[in-house]
């Protein structure tokens, strides 16, 4: 009775976006998917689910596949009933039947509310089975997301399964974020800190001989509260300063300042105000560590009782200060 049925090519086929292209390497290889075999969920919803298979088959482009009307329509002719046809020895007869090199066969089954999909591509020539897909514990809104991942499995053209594919991309998201993360580490720690990284942030200092409390205001402002002490004399005011033509780890100041000052020293003990206006650099030994050098003229006068003394200095200032 074989011998006398009508060659494949009196099928229909689905349309050739299913056939491979001349860039695909080997023969031509037909392929024919039967009704998944219900179990625990109705005919309708695995003939559906079958449909969607087809469909990510054709999609592949691996093989060439068989109409679903086309088959019908010859497995009536011949009186054969693929219902309940899951086992290699059935799908060896119907591929023979279809005159097909390879043949899908599976079951749509729920157990409790857990969905299961499992599908085996035989070898007609052999009765071998050669690969076998399964997906679980989906949503019946996502069978076409399904059907591509059983596909994919059993033609073997992208071995990860959907839930492998969500995982890999995972991976690699996370990857992508710690290689960031650790670049955008690696150049905060090498680029020295200025104006605009340590904007509000808090200095304290060291200068010959005291203490200095600073706080960045904006890109390019600082203000600075000090305190200086000697043996013969104390002062104690604020600074002004305003960073100018910022580089790498040198950045350039101008400023002026003012404060109280007292002198102890040569028979006096006198006290009064101070002026001062400078220009310097920061220079950034490390991210938040730098070295300040300035100079310029000061105003200074100090009374003692009747007896009053002003005049002009110049005065050189170094500090180390620590950010916070």
């Amino acid at each position: 009775m074989l011998a006398a049925l009508p060659a494949l090519s009196a099928v229909p086929n689905t349309a050739q976006a299913g056939a491979p292209t001349a860039a695909q390497a080997g023969p031509v290889v037909n392929i024919a998917i039967l009704d998944f075999r219900p179990n625990n969920v109705s005919a309708g919803d695995a003939a559906v689910v079958s449909d969607f298979v087809r469909s990510a088959f054709v999609k592949s482009g691996v093989y060439i596949v068989v109409d679903k009307a086309g088959m019908e329509q010859l497995l009536a002719e011949q009186a054969f009933q693929q219902t309940g046809c899951t086992d290699s020895d059935c799908a060896v007869k119907l591929g023979k039947l279809l005159n097909v090199q390879k043949m899908v066969v599976g079951n749509y089954s729920m157990a409790g509310s857990v969905r299961f999909l499992t599908a085996s591509l035989v070898d007609v020539e052999t009765g071998r089975i050669e690969r076998t897909g399964k997906v679980k514990g989906f949503e019946a809104g996502n069978i076409d997301e399904v059907a591509d991942d059983v596909a994919r499995q059993l033609t073997g053209g992208a071995a990860e399964t959907r839930a492998d594919e969500a995982a890999r991309r995972k991976a690699q998201a996370a990857e992508e974020k710690a290689r960031l993360k650790a670049e955008r580490e690696a150049e905060e720690a090498s680029r020295p800190a200025d104006s605009r990284v340590t904007r509000g942030r808090i200095g304290v200092g060291l200068n010959f001989p005291g203490l200095g409390l600073r706080a960045l205001v904006g890109n390019s402002w600082m203000i600075e509260g000090w305190g200086q002490y000697e043996k013969e004399g104390q002062a104690y005011g604020g600074r002004l300063y305003l960073y100018v033509f910022p580089g790498s780890r040198v950045y350039p100041y101008l400023g002026a300042g003012g404060g109280y000052a007292r002198y102890q020293g040569e028979g006096l003990n006198a006290d009064g105000y101070l002026g001062e206006a400078f220009a310097g650099l920061e220079y950034f030994l490390w991210r938040k560590l730098s070295l300040q050098f300035d100079f310029g003229p000061a105003q200074v006068g100090l009374k003692e009782g009747a007896v009053s003394a002003t005049g002009i200095r110049f005065v050189v200032n170094f500090g180390l200060t620590v950010y916070f």
